[in-house]
């Protein structure tokens, strides 16, 4: 889009690039991912519960199991190189023909060498042959992500998440409905592993569709090996913090299920799997701004730091009131949620809700780092904590269980929080939200105590005062901005 611009009243006119609209930009993106991703998450919340119930604790700790392993150990197949091409492309420092063949090349034969490492490392795990066979079934869909992931880069650095959204809602739907079914005719876990088979081809034939009805090719595959060093290289700051983060998510788990029972590790998955869907809900804006705040900073690093400092604020507005609403009532809601014996998550879940915020947090931090240039600093982080979360999971999971492993991870997330201030804390003038998180803060410790002095009668009750209490607060502390919420509406309206 070009606008005219008259130069002190001549008649000489020039053709200059209208100034994007970050915020539009980054609203448009949001509300498609947010209204998507809250359908998608109402979805998998139910889908989690079925399935935890269908399964029980055993079944559901075996699936975890298999999950968390292939998970934290299928990040050495990736090295991050995805993360890199996005963002290339977001900037405009590379073209897809040359950048999408050499991806899905290395990412296809690093998947190959998965499929023949990750049952061989299960096996030296002394995992039993169920588990092994789970292992072998979920590593053979890195073949398929190997084409599907480039390719859904693509549709993310072009910022068109409302076709990321269509992708993922269709896929999503598909597979909670194959998994349904899968349970219901007694294919156990490994039957809920079989389903990627059926969604991965599907959703990679949709995204090529997309992409050409888009404009965005063409999708030539050029492979050039002589340029695999350097993306290899270039990939390997993203890859540390990729391989950073899924070791600190997936490493409890996997620590959980070689020293303690497969029951106990479905227990903790059962309460950390909703604490995930919780944060899950932020998920459209962080997967946005990404890219939008990388290609952004290039032109108005100011503009960056004053969505930066905003967003925060925002996310810990909804983040500190679950934890604490989850810290008070987490026992009642894991007994409702997963049945009554689930009872022991209902303690993992009141300590590991104060992780919300934390996940947050660091989650938006790390976005912004890559976005600003910052992926070094970011991918230490990411490691300083991941490597204490190891060391004090096998220190501490032998004697307390599943209740060292949520200590444990809200303690190294916390750390990672306050890195992530040092960091950025200057950098994007976090100093801007003081006053507001005072407010937010003070909300939130009013909140609690009500919830607390009423969670003796009843959870509904008690949700139902906690949600009133919060929001009078806010409009009393004046947490919203009147004028902002108007302004959002009115883009809501254009873009709509």
């Amino acid at each position: 889009m070009w606008r005219l611009r008259r130069y002190n009243g001549t008649k000489n006119m020039t053709m200059q690039p209208k100034k994007r609209d970050l915020a539009a930009i980054i609203l448009r993106n949001t509300l498609f991912m947010t209204m998507a991703g809250w359908a998608l998450k109402v979805a998998n919340f139910f889908y989690l519960i079925v399935v935890i119930r269908l399964l029980g604790e055993y079944g559901y700790g075996q699936y975890a199991t298999v999950l968390a392993f292939v998970g934290m150990f299928g990040v050495f197949f990736e090295l991050g190189m995805t993360q890199y091409v996005e963002r290339s492309l977001a900037r405009g420092e590379g073209h897809i023909r040359d950048l999408l063949g050499n991806l899905v090349a290395l990412r296809l034969i690093l998947a190959l060498a998965a499929l023949a490492v990750l049952p061989l490392l299960a096996l030296a795990f002394g995992y039993e042959s169920v588990l092994i066979s789970g292992v072998l079934i979920y590593t053979g869909v890195f073949v398929l992500a190997a084409f599907l992931m480039p390719l859904l880069s693509v549709l993310n650095a072009a910022e068109r998440f409302d076709a990321v959204a269509s992708v993922q809602v269709r896929s999503q739907l598909l597979s909670i409905g194959a998994g349904i079914g899968a349970l219901l005719l007694g294919g156990g876990f490994l039957g809920l592993l079989w389903v990627g088979y059926l969604v991965l081809p599907l959703q990679i034939l949709i995204t090529i569709q997309t992409i050409r009805r888009l404009g965005l090719g063409p999708l030539q595959f050029k492979v050039d090996v002589g340029a695999w060093p350097a993306l290899l290289k270039a990939g390997v700051p993203f890859g540390l913090t990729s391989l950073a983060l899924t070791f600190n998510f997936h490493a409890d788990t996997v620590i959980l299920s070689a020293l303690r029972t497969s029951s106990e590790v479905g227990w903790y998955s059962a309460a950390y799997g909703l604490i995930f869907k919780l944060v899950a809900i932020a998920d459209g804006l962080l997967l946005t701004m990404t890219p939008s705040l990388a290609r952004e900073h290039v032109e108005d690093p100011e503009r960056v730091r004053e969505w930066t400092s905003a967003t925060v604020t925002w996310l810990l507005f909804f983040g500190l009131p679950a934890a604490v609403g989850l810290s008070i009532l987490g026992t009642p809601i894991a007994l409702l949620l997963f049945g009554a014996s689930f009872a022991p998550s209902g303690p993992v879940l009141m300590l590991i809700a104060w992780d919300i915020p934390l996940l947050l947090f660091t989650a938006f931090c790390g976005s912004t780092a890559v976005a600003v240039g910052l992926e070094w600093p970011a991918a230490g982080i990411y490691l300083l904590s991941t490597i204490l979360n190891i060391i004090l999971n096998l220190i501490f999971i032998p004697v307390h269980g599943i209740m060292a492993a949520a200590a444990i991870t809200v303690f190294t997330d916390g750390l990672s929080a306050l890195l992530f201030l040092g960091l950025l804390g200057g950098r994007m003038q976090f100093t801007r939200m003081a006053s507001r998180m005072a407010r937010i803060l003070l909300a939130t410790a009013i909140m609690g105590l009500a919830v607390w002095l009423v969670s003796a009668f009843n959870l509904f009750v008690a949700i139902v005062t906690g949600v009133l209490v919060y929001g009078l607060l806010a409009l009393g502390l004046q947490l919203i901005d009147q004028q902002m919420v108007r302004r959002i509406m009115a883009k809501v309206r254009r873009e709509a």
